[in-house]
């Protein structure tokens, strides 16, 4: 299964708590947790944003059926072109570039 990898960071009690419960290849459902966007000093993936979790974070291993979650698919269009998916199906949303 090809996916998106996501590096988290856990210290003292969080990382006791998670330290056995994450293995390479599998999907997990985490909660209550923080992201926020990657100090690209220290990343370890090719992500933009990473994970804090702490004692009250919640990580569920997802079963096989689900560990198939469907990819979300982007196509972006320049705002001046987005008149064919008014008042159509497809989700128009906004991209901003900092």
């Amino acid at each position: 299964m090809q996916g998106t990898q996501i590096q988290a960071t856990m210290f003292n009690e969080a990382a006791k708590k998670f330290y056995d419960r994450f293995e390479l290849g599998k999907v997990y459902y985490i909660s209550k947790g923080t992201l926020r966007v990657a100090n690209k000093q220290f990343k370890t993936v090719q992500n933009d944003y990473e994970m804090t979790l702490n004692e009250n974070s919640e990580v569920e291993e997802a079963s096989d059926e689900a560990a198939c979650i469907p990819e979300t698919k982007f196509k972006f269009v320049p705002i001046d072109q987005l008149g064919p998916y008014v008042n159509s199906k497809d989700l128009v949303g906004e991209n901003r570039l900092l």
